[in-house]
């Protein structure tokens, strides 16, 4: 299920005033987990009479996880372990005080899975008696290791991470996509630079996320650098894959309006002027032979080779004023 639909289902047992005190989100605990618990969140601290609103200051307060309610708990140390201490002095207890708002409190356990044995006891005893207006959200990308006890106190929820690449990304790459093309390889060398130039930026962002993130959870940066540093290219990997996945979206949009498919099936329609008539300048075999490029892009990236150099090579068969040959995609495994 998307992000949008499971949303609307937990707001909808929000509203009938039936939410469960405990939410089992299964997914990507960066990606599409973490973005249905803070649109959840949203919605229990939003004042807006069509919360959540997303940009009131509560909003933004709970996106970056500084609201004074919402209580974020995360595997420490190179253990990666969520420890009894961590369950009982980081959460319960802020848990158990009034709420400072003076309505919901909530918890989120990033990682549920990482919960040890002692922890996780401590947690079932308060979903068996949780304190009022308040509700645990666990995002787990493996929900097979949590106690079955705790399964069964919990609403579980399955997510994907097929949402879009967030702003300010998804306008910035297709302003890339979609920017006119050039005769010659001009236009190829113009694009690899400008999607070097925003993986750079994305480094610098998971940086910054993961920094921020270290001191919400009392971590300094001199403790477990290397944790840190693991995290930060975990987070610059999400970004990307975000990044690529919105390009392959791209690709299947020219392919589908080549092959004569509906506009409805677009994943882009905001684009569909600029698909259309790029599509127009493909044969079927080029539209094709590029949508298996990207498959050999991301290939090629997971194997650590240079991103600049695998985008100036991937960018130059993409483009349209070059044409691409469906041999191509056969040989992308082989690049």
């Amino acid at each position: 299920m998307q992000v949008d639909g499971a949303f609307q289902l937990i707001r909808h047992a929000f509203l009938a005033q039936r939410l469960a005190h405990g939410y089992l989100i299964t997914g990507p605990t960066r990606g599409a987990a973490g973005a249905l618990a803070v649109r959840v969140l949203q919605m229990l601290f939003c004042t807006a009479e069509t919360a959540p609103c997303g940009t009131c200051d509560r909003c933004r307060q709970v996106s970056e996880r500084t609201w004074a309610d919402a209580f974020w708990l995360n595997p420490e140390k190179k253990s990666r372990i969520i420890s009894a201490e961590q369950m009982r002095g980081n959460l319960l207890l802020e848990l158990t005080q009034t709420s400072l708002a003076g309505g919901w409190k909530a918890g989120v356990i990033v990682g549920a899975d990482r919960l040890s044995e002692a922890a996780a006891n401590i947690l079932l005893k308060t979903l068996e008696e949780p304190p009022p207006q308040t509700v645990f959200l666990l995002l787990t990308d493996s929900p097979q290791a949590l106690l079955p006890t705790i399964l069964s106190r919990c609403q579980r929820v399955a997510v994907d991470d097929d949402a879009p690449l967030a702003e300010p990304w998804r306008g910035r790459l297709l302003s890339l996509l979609a920017a006119p093309l050039s005769a010659g390889p001009l236009q190829a060398l113009v694009l690899a630079g400008g999607l070097t130039t925003l993986l750079g930026n994305m480094k610098d962002a998971a940086e910054a996320d993961v920094q921020r993130e270290r001191q919400v959870e009392r971590e300094t940066l001199d403790e477990d650098q290397d944790v840190f540093l693991a995290r930060v290219s975990a987070r610059y990997r999400e970004y990307r894959t975000g990044l690529l996945r919105t390009m392959l979206d791209w690709h299947r949009d020219l392919l589908v309006l080549r092959a004569g498919g509906s506009a409805a099936l677009l994943r882009h329609p905001d684009q569909a002027e600029v698909l259309h008539a790029r599509a127009q300048s493909l044969t079927l075999a080029q539209a094709l032979a590029n949508v298996q490029g990207m498959d050999a892009v991301d290939r090629q990236l997971e194997r650590n080779l240079p991103e600049g150099s695998v985008l100036a090579y991937w960018m130059d068969r993409f483009s349209a004023a070059s044409g691409v040959v469906a041999a191509a995609g056969q040989k992308a495994g082989r690049v």
